[in-house]
């Protein structure tokens, strides 16, 4: 980087899959100024924000993220928060100085688009972070913070800003498929992953120390939104609008429960269900995912034959399974419509 109906919806957790190795604790000699980072962006953690990528531990061609498992590529150097989809981004949510320091470069101008394709990789070649501002926090640590919105850098070279102090907003600025915005972090020069405390490319496993303020614990995916259609899902359509379920009458042509994960892997188990009103299985259909996607949408559904659909409450329940007894993760999440 050259910068340097009436809808319900629940999260239901059916195991807590968390990695306590990186829970936080006492600080080494050289530990960054103020007791920690605190995380560059004004949201709740898994409830409209998301990590989408960890740093990648590995120092050759292959992939691991802080906890040995594939939630990064090849190369990267930071964590990404991501928000709910581009309408949260256009609400407006602020990127936060991750501890107090002064600005020392800014870069604002770069227009916001999703990258889908190699000719839009070419458009910003070089240009990889997008908008985005370094801070340096003193003792050798700087941070940096990628992709923000075009218009809506806050600080100049020079300014010295404070913890929490918004910098500028989220955006789909450089080299980004989804909104959210790539942190940082160095020590004299080398990349730190917040997770473990570890040099970026020295390996996965055992954490040094957590360099985040409060505790941010691993989690190796998020199934973060799902919701009704009338119709086909698309990709971009759920990257455009995620936060609702279209509403739906009684004469749509076609009843569809979709759903949008991050950090999904290679025989993932997807569920995705239907019940009717009356409590019969609508539709139900069993997936084994193909690949590792940092980013995955699926959808199910079914057509209106003759007449209209009964009126009630219809759920939607996307369950996503990954290994089997005590260590397996199951995540779920269910929705409900209404219709007259």
């Amino acid at each position: 980087m050259s910068l340097r109906g009436t809808i319900q919806q629940s999260v239901v957790p059916t195991l807590l899959f968390v990695v306590l190795l990186f829970s936080g604790g006492a600080f080494a000699a050289d530990a960054p100024p103020g007791g920690g980072f605190s995380i560059p962006i004004d949201c709740r953690p898994g409830r409209d924000c998301w990590v989408m990528n960890y740093p990648d531990m590995d120092p050759g061609p292959g992939v691991a993220d802080p906890a040995c498992g594939v939630r990064s590529y090849d190369g990267h150097k930071g964590t990404d928060f991501a928000v709910r989809d581009i309408e949260a981004m256009r609400r407006g949510v602020s990127v936060l100085a991750a501890a107090a320091g002064t600005v020392r470069r800014v870069r604002d101008g770069v227009a916001d688009r999703l990258i889908r394709n190699a000719a839009d990789m070419k458009v910003v070649a070089g240009r990889d972070c997008g908008n985005g501002v370094v801070v340096d926090h003193g003792k050798g640590w700087e941070t940096q913070y990628c992709h923000m919105r075009r218009g809506s850098l806050a600080v100049r070279v020079g300014e010295v800003v404070q913890r929490g102090q918004p910098l500028g907003q989220i955006g789909l600025s450089g080299r980004t498929e989804f909104p959210h915005v790539h942190l940082t972090i160095r020590q004299d020069g080398i990349v730190r992953d917040p997770l473990s405390g570890r040099a970026h490319s020295s390996g996965c496993g055992a954490a040094r120390i957590s360099l985040w303020r409060d505790p941010l614990p691993y989690r190796p995916s998020a199934l973060y939104a799902a919701g009704f259609a009338a119709g086909p899902v698309t990709g971009d359509g759920v990257k455009r609008d995620a936060a609702s379920s279209e509403r739906l009458t009684a004469a749509a042509p076609a009843l569809v429960f979709w759903m949008a994960a991050f950090g999904v892997q290679k025989d993932d188990r997807l569920t995705l269900s239907i019940t009717a009103p009356d409590g019969r299985a609508l539709i139900k259909r069993e997936i084994i995912l193909p690949r590792n996607q940092a980013w995955r949408m699926n959808f199910a559904g079914k057509k209106r034959g003759q007449g209209r659909w009964p009126s009630g409450i219809y759920r939607g329940e996307a369950v996503l399974r990954r290994g089997a007894g005590a260590e397996a993760l199951v995540l779920r999440r269910q929705v409900s419509i209404s219709i007259e």
